[in-house]
């Protein structure tokens, strides 16, 4: 079964038949899906475009005459699977009809008495590539920009012959590569040259002259001059592979989602030689248990928020954004030289990189440097192109080169006073529309701009770490900040391939507020003396990759600790000073694991860590998991009542591409409304059925303000003493 990932086709994939005279071959078909939009809205099947193939090749099938046939798509597409919208709300009996309608289409395909070649000349994901493995003959163009079973990473299983012809092409361990290994490693995507060294294709070629060579490719099958490829699947190997999928997927879901392990189930029938027919069978049958669960519906709404909603950047000023022919960096250390290669490499315009040290410049400069090769190294990039760009960095100690800069981002240490006064220092150096952005990760931006003759040119923006890799950028707004800085924070993201989120500025933002929040209240646990490893575990069994004492050390202890008390500060009832957390950020130890010694916590942290001397009964894995859940789900509905967000939505984005939440917890709010959380703790749903976020409120009005008559009687006592420092 497949599943667009780019965008959802809004129109029915059709399938148009032409015929070619070969003088070689005879009469060849070529079959051609094309919906009639360009690049940007794939081709994909709903029921209408399964029925359109479907005519398609029974015409193509009906033809004697007809000695071949060539499959491909519109340019730079072959076809994206099944269109998402069809999903949500599906029933087990629409979601086995879904299949089976699918093996209909695709096994008239497999059954055609002549060779078929499927020539995939682009994004080839999901749906699109069964149908292709449903031809005897597999071509695919060097340039394609996509490969993929996205499916488990959705919560489901390929469901149009994916399990069953993937392990006899390809092999099985490939099959578990592709169709578990990758979905569950964030979605991996195959290059061209990847997807044919895994098999799933016969012949690569350039993609010059890409169909010509596909059409010859074809006339030599039908002539016999080519021989079809033999495929003899072995089963060596196929326990120990499977074995090692199945912890691969326990350590990736814990057990949290069925998918991967239905897939895995799939796959070993098949490699066992089992008949094809029972086989697609079971598919339909597996397709009709995971499709509606709550797992694989969650995962539809989170791809709906992090591949659609969020493109749209909800509630971007009208107003014009700033033109950027200049960018500078304050701060060059792990965060500054992280944003300043990847600033160079989208915008491609000079940078002004400053700091008050000259060595951390230099590492700094190596870091950037380093990325510019590695990029060549992988053809990414052409050499001189690289060279180009390393001249247009300056590092510099005086905060004043950065004179001329449309757009400023400081990435100091969390201390508001030294941000206070870089600000000020780039004020008096800049012009009137510079916009000043801040990356820092809780300090209010308001006080940071306090001080500044123009502060409604200040807008923060805060990067997750590791910058390259984490997609979300949370854009904080001021009642000061100007539309036109609003524009600019935002365009900024698009032109980095980021995902903003706007939020307002309260202390923490969105994801350091809630993963604090959770953070608490595992360390409540350890505090009555449950073990570090023992709440990890039990916390990973929601599905999460990593247990928050493991995300500490990604984090930093230290950046922990000064975020925890700054929510203390401002929320001293919800958020208590933990003295065991504090000790923990300025003990100088990277994180609680040694990890040298494996998953064993430091000497000094057992040995520092206080476990409360009242004792208590230790907690139980549930009621591990239970406290943390509930203290977000209280955290979410004060910060919805703050107007932090505007609408629940926006936190379930934050988390799914700030903090490495699976797709099918669909976030946090979609989860605590699945399970009925939120209707125990509050009465209603947290995602309503209107997206707040589609009506911009007017400069100034809290982004959560929604008319909600329960959100307004709470807001009140919420908002009091909260908000500019």
């Amino acid at each position: 079964m497949g599943a667009d990932l780019n965008a959802a086709s809004e129109l029915v994939t059709s399938c148009k038949v032409s015929y070619f005279d070969s003088s070689e071959a005879g009469r060849l078909a070529i079959l051609t899906l094309d919906n009639g939009a360009d690049h940007r809205k794939p081709n994909t099947f709903g029921e209408q475009g399964l029925a359109s193939l479907l005519a398609a090749v029974e015409e193509v099938g009906g033809q004697s005459d007809v000695k071949g046939l060539l499959l491909t798509g519109k340019p730079f597409v072959f076809a994206a699977g099944a269109d998402l919208g069809g999903f949500e709300g599906m029933d087990e009996a629409r979601a086995r009809e879904a299949a089976r309608r699918g093996h209909e289409a695709f096994g008239r395909l497999r059954d055609l008495p002549f060779p078929t070649l499927a020539a995939i000349n682009g994004v080839c994901m999901g749906g699109g590539l069964e149908l292709a493995l449903h031809c005897d003959y597999r071509t695919l163009s060097a340039s394609a920009a996509g490969v993929a079973f996205p499916e488990v990473f959705l919560s489901i299983v390929p469901a149009w012959g994916g399990t069953q012809l993937t392990p006899r092409v390809a092999g099985f361990a490939n099959a578990l590569i592709v169709i578990v290994g990758n979905p569950l490693n964030s979605n991996r995507v195959l290059r061209a040259a990847r997807a044919a060294q895994l098999g799933l294709t016969d012949r690569l070629l350039p993609a010059t002259d890409f169909f010509e060579e596909s059409l010859a490719t074809l006339e030599g099958l039908v002539t016999g001059r080519l021989p079809l490829p033999a495929r003899e699947p072995s089963t060596d190997g196929l326990d120990e592979a499977l074995a090692t999928a199945r912890r691969a997927a326990d350590d990736r879901v814990h057990g949290a989602t069925r998918a991967p392990y239905v897939a895995i189930d799939l796959i070993e029938f098949a490699a066992r030689g089992g008949d094809l027919a029972e086989g697609l069978r079971r598919e339909e049958q597996a397709l009709a248990e995971l499709l509606p669960a709550r797992q694989a519906q969650a995962a539809v709404y989170s791809f709906g928020l992090t591949q659609q909603r969020v493109k749209r950047q909800p509630w971007k000023p009208a107003t014009a954004s700033r033109r950027i022919a200049k960018v500078g960096i304050v701060g060059a250390g792990l965060m500054g030289a992280q944003l300043g290669a990847l600033f160079l490499q989208r915008f491609e315009v000079p940078l002004v990189l400053t700091d008050i040290d000259a060595g951390v410049l230099e590492q700094a400069r190596r870091h950037i440097d380093g990325e510019l090769d590695a990029r060549v190294a992988k053809g990414r990039l052409r050499p001189g192109k690289a060279d180009h760009l390393k001249s247009s960095v300056t590092t510099s100690t005086d905060v004043a080169d950065h004179a001329g800069a449309d757009f400023v981002l400081e990435a100091v240490a969390e201390d508001l006073g030294l941000k206070q006064r870089i600000f000020a220092d780039l004020e008096a150096s800049v012009d009137a529309g510079c916009v000043l952005a801040t990356n820092t990760s809780g300090l209010s931006v308001t006080a940071m701009a306090a001080g500044l003759l123009h502060p409604e040119r200040v807008v923060g923006l805060h990067f997750f770490n590791p910058v390259a890799v984490l997609p979300l950028v949370e854009v904080v707004r001021t009642k000061a900040t100007s539309d036109e800085a609003l524009a600019t924070a935002f365009a900024v993201a698009t032109t980095l391939r980021k995902s903003a989120v706007p939020c307002a500025d309260t202390p923490g933002f969105v994801v350091n507020r809630l993963l604090t929040r959770f953070m608490g209240a595992c360390g409540q646990a350890v505090n009555q003396g449950s073990g570090f490893t023992e709440v990890d575990d039990a916390i990973k069994e929601l599905g999460l990759p990593m247990g928050p004492f493991e995300l500490l050390g990604l984090v930093g202890p230290a950046v922990a600790a000064h975020v925890a008390r700054t929510l203390h500060e401002a929320y001293p009832d919800r958020f208590a000073l933990d003295n065991n957390f504090q000790m923990l950020g300025s003990s100088g130890v990277p994180g609680v694991y040694d990890w040298s010694n494996g998953r064993v916590p430091y000497s000094e942290v057992t040995e520092r860590w206080q476990v409360s001397a009242a004792g208590g009964q230790r907690m139980t894995a549930a009621e591990i998991r239970d406290s943390a859940v509930e203290a977000v789900a209280d955290e979410i509905a004060v910060m919805l009542d703050e107007g932090v967000v505007a609408d629940a939505r926006d936190i379930d984005t934050c988390l799914l591409l700030g903090a490495g939440w699976p797709f099918f917890l669909g976030g946090i709010c979609k989860y605590l409304d699945q399970t009925g959380v939120s209707q125990t703790r509050f009465g209603r749903t947290l995602v309503s059925a209107t997206d707040h976020a589609a009506t911009r409120p007017e400069p100034g009005m809290p982004l959560g303000a929604s008319g909600d008559p329960l959100l307004a009687a709470r807001a009140d006592e919420h908002l009091a003493g909260f908000g500019e420092e």
